[in-house]
């Protein structure tokens, strides 16, 4: 009776083995809103605005909306980052003066890291509304050699990236970031092309 007991528990077990997620891959292009919230030290500095990624050719294009609780003031930039140039482009959006830089971090992919740890499913929407629901699943892991803590939620259907969490506290610190009104592709290509301002040669 205890070994049929037994049998029933372990294919319990690996049923439920079998069910869990494995760590996914984003969309390799995909546009969104966002926001990120970086708690550092002695400030708090905050970003909205609308995000281009793709993986593929390696290239970022943000436009932000920059806020700093020190005076309390917003700026608006777009940002270019060319990851197979190491080039970075700062665009002021008021005066249109372009800083140029050098990118010295590597390309950062919105996937669920190979080594993360599943941590279970949540729910987003009310289930009092039919269709309302939207299934999502939350991850984590963690590098002690680099004291580097990271967690992060996909949906469980098409691992569209909905936010992440990042701490280090010997670089950055921490870090926090969300997306919303993701939509698959690029519409626009030339949002990754840096303006004439950046070249007065």
């Amino acid at each position: 009776m205890w070994s049929a007991i037994g049998l029933v528990c372990l294919a319990a077990l690996s049923s439920a083995s079998a069910q869990a997620p494995l760590p996914c891959l984003s969309p390799a292009m995909w546009e969104a809103h966002f926001s990120r919230f970086d708690p550092s030290e002695g400030h708090q500095f905050a970003v909205d605005g609308f995000y281009h990624y793709d993986k593929i050719g390696q290239r970022k294009a943000f436009f932000e909306r920059d806020r700093s609780d020190i005076n309390s003031t917003y700026r608006f930039q777009e940002i270019i980052h060319l990851y197979n140039l190491k080039k970075s482009y700062h665009i002021d959006v008021q005066t249109r003066a372009c800083t140029v830089g050098e990118l010295t971090h590597p390309f950062h992919a919105h996937d669920v890291p190979t080594f993360a740890r599943f941590r279970g499913l949540f729910y987003l929407g009310s289930s009092a509304v039919p269709n309302d629901v939207l299934e999502m699943a939350k991850w984590d892991y963690q590098d002690n050699e680099r004291n580097y803590f990271w967690e992060g939620s996909f949906t469980s259907e098409g691992c569209i990236p909905y936010h992440s969490n990042e701490y280090n506290h010997t670089t950055f610190g921490m870090r926090f970031e969300s997306f919303w009104d993701v939509t698959p592709g690029i519409a626009n290509p030339d949002v990754f092309l840096p303006p004439p301002e950046c070249f007065p040669n």
